[in-house]
């Protein structure tokens, strides 16, 4: 288990790279500049983290944590899995986007990161996923849905709203207005969860 003060000092790291990503770039931050604005070497930073790209992938695992806090949250409500579904998506849209308007350099490196780990996105993607599935089978307990497929279900409801939530497609929506987007988003989730109202998919 690490201790308060190890994961006090993890945190510092974490912070610190993210203040400077900010401010210089992914291309310019590295572990010495880490360890010199925190006062200590750079043997000790490596003493949390192995290299550089696991000091990145912290500062990503925790927006991406933020936003699935956000999202499990959600899932909890007392309101109808439909209402649930469409905050989930717009909540995901706006939160990234607003990442993208006020944190570019997070954003910016975050791409990359995902551009070269595919697995980094999909264990992001897996948690939106899983907030699916659990919503589509509330919807089906209460008999707002047909009786569905939940997993086939899950994954039209993922592909469909991809547009959306994807931190590499969100820049393609930039051109639009914000209100014009979530309008799209709106529709088509609207869409999906009439057919899982009216078109049932085939049982597992």
């Amino acid at each position: 288990m690490i201790s308060d003060r190890a994961e006090e000092t993890r945190r510092q790291i974490i912070e610190t790279a993210l203040t400077l990503l900010r401010r210089y770039g992914q291309d310019k931050l590295t572990v010495v500049d880490i360890a010199r604005t925190l006062g200590m070497s750079h043997a000790n930073v490596y003493r949390y983290f192995s290299t550089r790209n696991e000091i990145l992938d912290a500062i990503i695992d925790d927006w991406m944590a933020k936003v699935q806090a956000f999202a499990d949250e959600v899932a909890a409500r007392p309101e109808s899995a439909s209402t649930r579904i469409e905050l989930v998506l717009l909540e995901l849209h706006r939160r990234r986007r607003q990442k993208l308007v006020e944190d570019p350099e997070v954003y910016q490196m975050a791409q990359r990161v995902f551009d070269l780990q595919p697995v980094a996105l999909a264990r992001h993607r897996d948690a939106v996923r899983s907030v699916f599935r659990q919503l589509i089978q509330d919807g089906i307990e209460a008999g707002e849905f047909r009786p569905l497929n939940i997993t086939e279900a899950t994954e039209v409801l993922l592909d469909s709203t991809v547009l959306f939530t994807h931190p590499l497609m969100i820049p393609t929506l930039m051109e639009s207005p914000s209100d014009q987007a979530e309008d799209r988003a709106r529709k088509v989730v609207g869409a999906i969860l009439t057919s899982f109202r009216k078109l049932a998919f085939p049982l597992e």
